[in-house]
């Protein structure tokens, strides 16, 4: 029985990824109308991974509503797929007028089509999600991602609109600018909301030598670690290339029981209501920003981003009257933050 159950942890996620692939690609093919082609897998999909979530949990704690997070993230779902398909449907408006260079390969298999566009969309998406985690106006709007306090199969699409359209559009206009058809785009979104799924899936699944090339589960869990320095690592949304690319790839098999608290430590009061997190952002002085961005965040380079991390050496005062101390140790930086609780402490 145990042989069994460590083979179907290990099928769990290359059968329903390449499956629902696969079927999308067979329904394009066909001929059969973009949405009636897509959106059935995914809602079948959906239905796979929540009952094997209850099947083969992850973590049994992750199974219980928090803080009645089930309704909030259904409607973050639901809003931003919209998104997905109001963009498809002004890709169809727009028509042939969008294309600049005809260089994409429309002659290839639709399949190889269809994981092209879905690696280019990939790519900006990852950049995206790295710069978000670097300058403060990105994060607050990044924030919503990882406020959550479990990860289950509904919070991979947990983010605010306005992230939602800047993670996404770039690559979608990529592609359309170099002429991928509209059934090719939402056939590679369709099939990165599967992935996405399963990457935040509350399943004790494995993968193998598939998480060298996948942003599995097993991967993406260090990044919602509560601890902010923890979450800088693999940002990637489907492959993680991205991530070894640019040296954000994590894992620590022998640790993976131990992710530890799933969330925004920093931020234990973090709205728990739609109206309240698309508001979020446009609050002053959140406290995680003003502090650990300064700490952390600008010690961390990405990318062709380079902080002049000397200058930033000594102990500063955050807006929100927290003491940052920012030193270095032979080649590395690191940063301690003081909290001065009162008032009266403060400068």
């Amino acid at each position: 029985m145990n042989k069994r159950i460590t083979l179907l942890r290990y099928l769990l996620y290359p059968v329903i990824w390449a499956g629902s692939f696969l079927l999308i690609v067979a329904l394009l093919v066909a001929g059969i109308n973009t949405y009636l082609a897509t959106l059935p897998v995914i809602a079948g999909a959906a239905i796979v991974v929540l009952l094997l979530e209850r099947a083969l949990p992850y973590e049994t704690e992750w199974l219980r509503t928090k803080h009645g997070d089930l309704n909030l993230d259904t409607v973050h779902f639901v809003v931003n797929y919209g998104i997905k398909v109001v963009a498809q449907l002004m890709i169809l408006w727009l028509g042939q007028s969008l294309i600049l260079w005809a260089i994409f390969p429309t002659y290839w298999p639709l399949w190889v089509q269809v994981l092209l566009a879905l690696a280019l969309i990939d790519f900006f998406l990852f950049a995206v999600h790295a710069l978000s985690h670097r300058y403060e106006w990105l994060w607050k709007l990044h924030a919503i991602h990882h406020s959550s306090e479990r990860l289950y199969w509904l919070n991979g699409d947990k983010r605010h609109p306005i992230h939602q359209v800047l993670e996404g559009l770039p690559g979608i206009i990529l592609c359309v600018l170099i002429g991928a058809p509209m059934p090719v785009i939402a056939g590679a979104l369709a099939v990165l909301t599967v992935n996405m799924m399963l990457q935040h899936a509350n399943i004790d699944y494995r993968a193998g030598w598939l998480k060298h090339l996948f942003s599995v589960a097993e991967l993406h869990r260090w990044h919602h670690r509560a601890d902010y320095k923890d979450a800088q690592v693999n940002y990637g949304a489907w492959l993680v290339i991205w991530d070894k690319l640019f040296g954000t790839y994590y894992d620590a098999p022998s640790q993976a029981e131990q992710i530890g608290q799933i969330g925004i430590a920093e931020e234990p009061d973090f709205p728990r209501t739609y109206t309240g997190q698309l508001r979020y952002p446009f609050r002053p002085g959140t406290k995680q920003v003003n502090s650990l961005l300064l700490a952390i965040g600008l010690s961390f380079s990405f990318l062709s981003f380079q902080t002049p991390e000397d200058s930033l050496l000594g102990t500063w005062r955050a807006t929100d009257g927290n003491d940052i101390s920012i030193y270095r140790k032979g080649e590395q930086y690191d940063a301690k933050l003081t909290h001065v609780s009162k008032p009266e402490l403060r400068n």
